[in-house]
């Protein structure tokens, strides 16, 4: 995909260094620092599936008015610095609001963070649906080190009511997993677990991993002001949801829980902008919810609440900051 400066069209906005939007300072694109040695990369808010229980909207039907895609040199190069001021040892996380590998140069900025001195692992978490043996084949070769894959259930109909895409096929997943599972790249299979949903559909996964040795990490259903909730689920609290794995990980004799170990406490990049702060920023574009804008200021995103300008100067009080993410009224 070509990539232009910056350029609107069905408001899917690209994003380049001449666009001179900064990659710190918004949850949908860019790079999110939390204070640890773990880098959340995002490169793109696309999406091919529409899960049911998406905490984000994202995918086809997503209520998004905007979708946005960074060009990866651009993103390296923030990636790049902002991994130089964390230090040695550092994971980069190709997560997304959306699907990561529905960026067309997603093997390419593998190979582009794999060079960067700082960095040391390399994940990603996918629904899977895009990858091909020679996708693989070519981010086995880029340096990518994990591979998480999602899927929330064994059963053809249930997956296709969870991943909410009459197109999606469990069989083509089971086939690419055990692809994973023979190549030097880790796997870890991720389901959601919606209490109420598909607990008989984990029990079966749980024991599908164990038969063919898979490595598992249950993942935690919430629901989120812009996400969805499918018919019927129940939301756990933390201390519920991990009692339930525990008696799943004592029956299975397996581990299941997520595994947060390799995380360690980092200095965070500091702060551009207080809580309270009255600021003056140019707005660079439309925001990824709709009714908010995307403004720059002292070489930071900030979300503007309740502005549909895609352009000019505005002023503008600081509501939120935490992890260099920043959302702002207008005054």
């Amino acid at each position: 995909m070509h990539m232009q400066t910056l350029e609107t069209k069905n408001r899917l906005i690209k994003i380049t260094k001449e666009s001179m939007i900064p990659l710190l300072g918004h949850i949908a694109f860019g790079v999110i620092d939390r204070g640890t040695n773990t880098l959340q990369v995002r490169a793109t808010t696309l999406c091919n599936m529409n899960c049911s229980f998406c905490s984000t909207d994202g995918g086809p039907f997503s209520r998004h008015s905007t979708n946005y895609i960074v060009d990866i040199n651009y993103l390296t190069e923030w990636i790049k610095e902002i991994a130089e001021y964390k230090g040695p040892g550092i994971i980069i996380f190709l997560d997304s609001v959306g699907e990561p590998t529905m960026h067309p140069n997603f093997v390419k900025l593998v190979e582009n963070i794999k060079k960067i001195k700082q960095v040391s692992e390399i994940i990603t978490i996918t629904n899977g649906t895009l990858l091909t043996k020679q996708m693989i084949d070519s981010l086995e070769k880029a340096g990518l080190t994990r591979i998480n894959i999602s899927i929330h259930s064994l059963n053809s109909k249930n997956s296709r009511d969870l991943f909410g895409m009459k197109n999606y096929d469990i069989e083509k997943i089971l086939e690419t997993i055990k692809y994973i599972s023979k190549s030097k790249i880790d796997l870890l299979i991720t389901p959601v677990y919606l209490p109420k949903v598909n607990d008989k559909d984990i029990e079966e996964l749980i024991k599908f991993c164990n038969e063919n040795n898979y490595k598992m990490g249950i993942q935690k259903f919430d629901v989120y002001k812009n996400g969805r909730k499918p018919k019927g689920v129940k939301v756990q609290n933390w201390w519920k949801f991990y009692k339930q794995i525990e008696r799943w990980e004592k029956d299975f004799n397996m581990k299941l829980k997520v595994d947060t170990s390799e995380a360690e406490k980092r200095p965070s990049i500091p702060l551009a902008f207080r809580i309270g702060e009255k600021i003056h920023a140019e707005i660079k574009m439309p925001g990824w919810i709709s009714n908010q804008a995307v403004a720059v200021a002292k070489n930071r995103c900030i979300t503007i609440n309740n502005c549909n300008k895609d352009s000019g100067l505005i002023k503008a009080k600081i509501v939120e900051n935490k992890n260099n993410i920043y959302l702002a009224d207008l005054f």
